[in-house]
């Protein structure tokens, strides 16, 4: 298991947003996938993407022990600090888009 990002500037969080409208055509279909550094928890400090897949899967399952929770249904790698160790995960939101 190893951290694939954590924290994450505004301005590198802002040009991985534009990449994505570029990548999906929209900044509504973007925000999907990445969001504007305003609302971004990797610019706070507050997010941490996993890899590879099967520590994912791992940590999905294990997560809560440390209070780390799978976030969005379609990012397996996206974990945030949900809940307090030992305690439960909220269920994912669809995607990023539903985070604010």
């Amino acid at each position: 298991m190893f951290v694939t990002s954590g924290w994450r500037s505004v301005e590198y969080q802002r040009s991985l947003q534009e990449r994505a409208v570029a990548r999906y055509g929209s900044r509504e279909q973007a925000e999907r996938f990445v969001l504007s550094p305003e609302k971004s928890a990797h610019v706070r400090g507050e997010a941490v993407d996993i890899g590879p897949t099967d520590a994912d899967d791992w940590l999905i399952r294990n997560g809560a022990e440390f209070g780390l929770c799978q976030i969005y249904a379609n990012e397996m790698w996206h974990f945030e600090l949900a809940t307090r160790p030992g305690g439960e995960c909220p269920p994912p939101k669809p995607d990023a888009s539903a985070a604010h």
